[in-house]
């Protein structure tokens, strides 16, 4: 005699009660919806490191200037999250304000303080107590100042990515609020994005 056992059944979105151990259905769905691995593991390279990803055609781009730190410049199509704004965390009023991204005319970075830092660690493991190990890293703080369409302006922290879409796939710029870069770089070696430029 066949031994029935009820099993919930997750499908594309909904949910189905079926009947497992040997059940065609249960075998069926299972071999066309059921997914147990995860998208990415740690283990395994993530899809867009060995295949990149298509440019997302939903995403609004716009033509704009990108002036680095190290003074590079890039004119291309930029984009930034679908459906995300640009959040702008204004300290005087210790709130955020989002500002959809198809709003805004430039943004400009202004650096609050920038230095390089030492280097601490254990001193072994275990232990509480930190020795300087002699190296050094840089850090820096910025701030962006939005100007929008209508001439207004907003100036705070933001953090967000900027997406140029190539035929290969995404390349990633970041707005920081704050930067920290490797042992042993130097402040100009970390660059940032200085200004952008809509047109």
């Amino acid at each position: 005699m066949r031994y029935l056992a009820r099993v919930l059944v997750l499908c594309g979105g909904f949910c189905a009660w079926a009947y497992s151990a040997g059940d065609d259905t249960v075998d069926w769905l299972l071999s066309k919806h059921a997914t147990t691995a995860p998208a990415s593991r740690p283990d395994q390279p993530t899809p867009s490191a060995t295949a990149p990803a298509a440019p997302d055609p939903q995403r609004p781009v716009r033509r704009a200037t990108l002036l680095f730190s190290d003074g590079e410049k890039l004119r291309a199509a930029i984009a930034t999250t679908r459906d995300k704004p640009i959040r702008v965390w204004i300290e005087q009023d210790k709130e955020y304000r989002d500002v959809p991204f198809d709003l805004i005319q430039s943004m400009q970075a202004s650096v609050l303080w920038e230095r390089d830092e030492k280097e601490w660690a254990f001193k072994e493991s275990g232990s509480d107590i930190k020795v300087y190990s002699g190296k050094t890293y840089p850090a820096r703080e910025l701030q962006y100042t939005l100007t929008l369409l209508n001439g207004q302006t907003l100036t705070g922290g933001v953090v967000a990515p900027i997406y140029v879409p190539t035929r290969e796939g995404d390349k990633v710029y970041v707005l920081h609020k704050r930067q920290k870069g490797e042992v042993g770089q130097t402040l100009g070696q970390l660059v940032y994005v200085k200004s952008v430029q809509f047109e």
